[in-house]
């Protein structure tokens, strides 16, 4: 009878083992043919498919900054200045953002960097098919409808800085995302959104986030900047942005009698960078100037450079002001 028990348990834990290896070989050959599929894209990756049908957005997407992030000359120089740091060049050419978990930092890709963010670093899957806004089942690539992409927490793959930023932010509990106001929607295309990517290179956009006013009071000019209607800091990037004022005094016929530069925000390390010196989503700096004897005028401007090393005269003049002195 033991016997028989001892049989049936063993015959049994025998039928289980099996059953559990057939399982464990059909998932590891799903995962490798997934695998499969996402190295045959990266080794020929192209974005050029993606224009036989999408040509008006791969075009939009042509003249954004993504295009350039890898062959644009000052990206180029900012590696050679800081030093070439995978962790820095990963998200200029990176692998799909969706081969990864959701907290993994992207990995630079083998190949065809020159690309920039393209296409399929958003959204391309695994499995082949192409992350979208909505499923197309009878569309060439097969786009599902991903909740992923359409997030702050996509966009914070790359720009983690501002994502965090945008989380302490008014916007965050507004549902405001990265995406209502980098890219828009488009009435032309249902349910699409335009693939500018405007940023800081977008002056009207830059100009929108801030208000500057300048007075004064008694004997001192006044400046106040607040970061009215941007949902992260101002400036939004964390290492190259430099903001400062500068404010000129001249006398009634028109001679400079003073300039006094202000740094609201200098260039901050690579790594351990700090947010002190940017302008907190809904917060306003303010600076004073003592008015110098003989001033009849005196003029501010906000300026905002997108890399250290560029001269004012190179800089964004974000706002500008000027006041009849008492």
């Amino acid at each position: 009878m033991r016997r028989g028990w001892r049989w049936m348990i063993a015959a049994v834990s025998a039928a289980l083992l099996g059953l559990l290896l057939i399982f464990a070989q059909m998932d590891s050959r799903e995962r490798q043919a997934a695998n499969e599929v996402a190295a045959r894209q990266v080794a020929d990756w192209s974005n050029d498919g993606c224009r036989q049908c999408h040509e008006a957005v791969w075009d939009e997407w042509q003249a954004s900054r993504h295009a350039g992030t890898w062959t644009n000359p000052q990206v180029q120089a900012a590696f050679q200045h800081f030093g070439h740091d995978r962790q820095c060049e990963s998200c200029h050419a990176a692998e799909p953002i969706l081969f990864r978990p959701p907290d993994a930092a992207p990995r630079l890709r083998p190949a065809s960097r020159d690309s920039g963010v393209d296409c399929l670093v958003c959204h391309l899957r695994r499995d082949g098919t192409v992350a979208a806004a909505r499923t197309v089942v009878d569309a060439p690539c097969r786009p599902v409808s991903s909740a992923e992409l359409v997030s702050s927490q996509f966009c914070g793959a790359c720009h983690t800085a501002i994502y965090r930023d945008w989380q302490e932010s008014r916007f965050r509990e507004e549902n405001k995302t990265c995406q209502a106001c980098h890219m828009p929607a488009d009435d032309a295309r249902p349910g699409g959104r335009g693939h500018l990517c405007t940023g800081g290179y977008d002056e009207s956009l830059v100009r929108s986030g801030v208000r500057m006013q300048f007075h004064q009071q008694a004997d001192e000019l006044i400046v106040e900047v607040t970061n009215h209607a941007t949902g992260h800091n101002f400036p939004g990037e964390r290492h190259n942005r430099v903001l400062m004022l500068q404010i000129v005094q001249h006398n009634a016929d028109g001679e400079t009698l003073d300039i006094q530069q202000r740094t609201i925000k200098g260039i901050t390390p690579f790594r351990g960078e700090s947010s002190a010196e940017q302008i907190r989503a809904g917060e306003t700096y303010a600076d004073r100037v003592e008015v110098v004897a003989g001033a009849a005028t005196a003029r501010v401007e906000l300026l905002l450079k997108h890399f250290p090393w560029e001269r004012e005269e190179q800089a964004l003049v974000v706002h500008e002001a000027e006041l009849r002195v008492q």
